[in-house]
């Protein structure tokens, strides 16, 4: 039913908005009543993206700034697709 997303970190508006944008364009809406989360924590010098599902999990360390981070998303869940 939906996709929430949390930023845990110093974030700036506009690497958010990039960010949520690839996160909601590479997962979609959650299939029936069913709600995912995304939860993304920036460490400096990495990032860490972890996507839960009903049925899945999925959790990358991303060893990019944060705003390399958006570029990166849609080429690790096209290799490991949430269903």
């Amino acid at each position: 039913m939906s996709l929430q997303i949390a930023f845990d970190g110093l974030w700036d508006s506009a690497t958010m908005r990039r960010i949520e944008s690839a996160l909601r364009s590479c997962i979609g809406e959650p299939p029936g009543n069913e709600e995912w989360t995304v939860a993304v924590t920036s460490f400096g010098s990495f990032c860490v993206v972890f996507v839960k599902a009903a049925q899945q999990t999925r959790r990358k360390v991303f060893f990019v700034r944060s705003l390399e981070l958006a570029e990166a998303i849609p080429e690790w869940l096209g290799q490991y697709p949430l269903r």
